[in-house]
C-alpha cells in the first residue's frame, strides 16, 4: 500500500486562497462603471440682516405631471430672537415663471393686514410651498393661472421653470421699519 504524502503548507494555503476567490468572484455582479447624474435637487441661499433664508426644490427634473417638493426655511444667525412684521398671512411668499416663454402664475397675493412674526435665534422656521394669486379672465395667462390655482400641489407643464421665493416683511414691529428683502430663484425642468 502506497502511502500518501501531505501535501506542502504552501500548496495548502494556495489551494484554499484560490477556492476563496472563486467563491468570491462568482457571486459578484459585472462592474458598472457610474453613469454622470442630473442634479436631484435645486437650492439657494439669500442673507441680510443676520436672517438667512434658504430654498430647496426636489427634484430639479421632473416629468409633465409629477410633483415637484419645495420648502423654504429662515434661519435666524442671532443669539437673540428677530421680530418682523408683514402680512398676516405670512413672510416667505413663493410664484413660477417659465423661462421659454414668460408664462406665469403671476405676483404672489397676501393680505393687507399688519401681523407680528418672530424669527427665534438659531432654531429654523421652515415654510411649506403654498400658492396665492389673482389674476383677471383677459390676461393671456388666465386659463394656466386658474389650474395652477387649483391645485395644492405644484405640476407644471412641461418647460425650464423658475421658482421664485421672496421674503415681505420689515424689521420691527408696525411694519414700518427697514425692509427684510431676501429673494432666490430655483430652477427646475419638466420634461414631456
Amino acid at each position: 500500500m502506497q502511502r500518501m504524502r501531505p501535501l506542502p503548507r504552501l500548496a495548502a494555503v494556495r489551494t484554499i486562497l484560490v477556492a476563496v476567490v472563486l467563491a468570491t468572484v462568482s457571486g459578484c455582479a459585472p462592474f458598472d462603471p457610474p453613469t454622470p447624474s442630473t442634479p436631484q435637487l435645486a437650492s439657494g441661499t439669500a442673507t441680510q440682516d443676520g436672517i438667512t433664508l434658504t430654498a430647496v426644490a426636489e427634484p430639479a427634473r421632473v416629468a409633465t405631471g409629477e410633483v415637484i417638493d419645495v420648502t423654504a426655511t429662515l434661519t435666524n444667525d442671532g443669539a437673540d430672537d428677530i421680530e418682523l412684521s408683514g402680512s398676516g398671512s405670512g413672510v416667505v411668499f413663493f410664484s413660477v415663471t417659465r423661462l421659454e416663454d414668460g408664462l406665469t402664475s403671476g405676483p404672489p397675493v397676501m393680505t393687507g393686514d399688519c401681523g407680528g412674526h418672530v424669527v427665534p435665534a438659531r432654531e429654523p422656521a421652515v415654510i411649506p410651498f403654498a400658492k396665492s394669486g389673482g389674476y383677471s379672465p383677459d390676461d393671456p395667462n388666465a386659463a394656466f393661472m386658474e389650474a395652477y390655482n387649483a391645485d395644492p400641489l405644484l405640476t407644471l407643464p412641461p418647460g425650464t421653470w423658475r421658482i421664485d421665493v421672496a421674503t415681505y416683511a420689515n424689521l420691527g414691529p408696525g411694519c414700518s421699519g427697514e425692509q427684510l428683502d431676501l429673494a432666490l430663484e430655483l430652477i427646475v425642468t419638466v420634461t414631456d
